[in-house]
């Protein structure tokens, strides 16, 4: 099984044309995204295709259950993305229609669940296979960090766009990780350090710094190295927001109801949709999605 990380994936092939997708740039902006979008989903069927199987493509809904439980989540996001010089409303809009054909026209699974990011799905779908015996080989296409803490299983392997190579990852230091990852928190994420209140960034202010002699405490005692309630307070959060086995059990459920619907295209509704959409270098590669 292929697991692709949607948005990640297209935005980091699209932004090589970063040039032609500024908000004063001529052209047609839409059919340059389509193309690059959908040729980056094609190389990877097609150099993973028979070795790792299906592809699945996952994607983030409107709605964060992360951001339900802390409003804060992602919270500094838009606001750099309205300082770009990027027309990211047109980057994300035509993503999102070439999403739901996707969905239309191609042999894929495209999940778009509620409440749910790609990672979740990612996440979901490979600890998934761990179940009944199954262990059928998995590819997860991103540069998302976080996935390294999915490595804990044999069958699973990561290629990571950003860095054009797989993911090597030591097993025996992964839990040292995930307790760093759970006191430095996230800031591309908005998810503070468990020295710093919730608001830090949203108040541009600096965190705490984290000594690396309390880091070492923590590595060696986890939860118990917390000192007072505010940190117990932000480990809890931190672990929820970073840890994929506390994915809530209703996202769960939601995740493997919708990866049950079959996919509903073939070759011929692929190529039609690349006729309609004008796509004619991909045609002559119709076989390798």
């Amino acid at each position: 099984m292929i697991l692709l990380d949607y948005s990640q994936v297209c935005v980091a092939a699209i932004l090589a044309f970063s040039k032609d997708l500024r908000k004063d740039a001529p052209g047609d902006k839409k059919d340059l995204i389509r193309h690059v979008a959908l040729s980056s989903i094609k190389s990877y069927k097609k150099k993973y295709g028979k070795e790792f199987g299906e592809m699945v493509i996952a994607c983030d809904s409107r709605n964060y259950w992360r951001k339900e439980y802390f409003p804060n989540y992602k919270g500094m996001r838009k606001k750099a993305r309205e300082e770009s010089d990027l027309d990211w409303q047109v980057i994300f809009d035509t993503l999102s229609e070439i999403r739901n054909d996707l969905k239309e026209y191609f042999p894929y699974r495209v999940l778009n669940v509620d409440r749910c990011e790609a990672d979740d799905i990612i996440a979901v779908l490979t600890q998934s296979t761990q179940e009944f015996g199954k262990h059928e080989p998995v590819m997860i296409i991103s540069s998302d960090k976080d996935f390294k803490q999915l490595h804990e299983y044999d069958n699973v392997k990561q290629f990571s766009p950003m860095l054009k190579k797989q993911i090597v990852v030591n097993k025996k230091e992964l839990k040292e990780w995930l307790i760093e990852h759970i006191v430095k928190g996230d800031a591309g994420d908005g998810i503070p350090n468990i020295l710093s209140n919730g608001d830090v960034f949203m108040k541009g202010e600096r965190q705490k710094p984290v000594s690396s002699k309390r880091l070492n405490e923590f590595i060696e005692n986890g939860f118990i190295g917390c000192k007072t309630d505010e940190e117990r307070h932000n480990w809890r959060r931190n672990i929820t927001l970073v840890d994929f086995k506390y994915i809530p059990e209703d996202v769960k459920a939601a995740v493997m109801t919708s990866f049950e619907e079959q996919p509903k295209g073939d070759k011929n509704s692929i190529m039609n949709y690349l006729i309609k959409n004008k796509c004619r270098l991909l045609l002559d590669e119709l076989e390798d999605f």
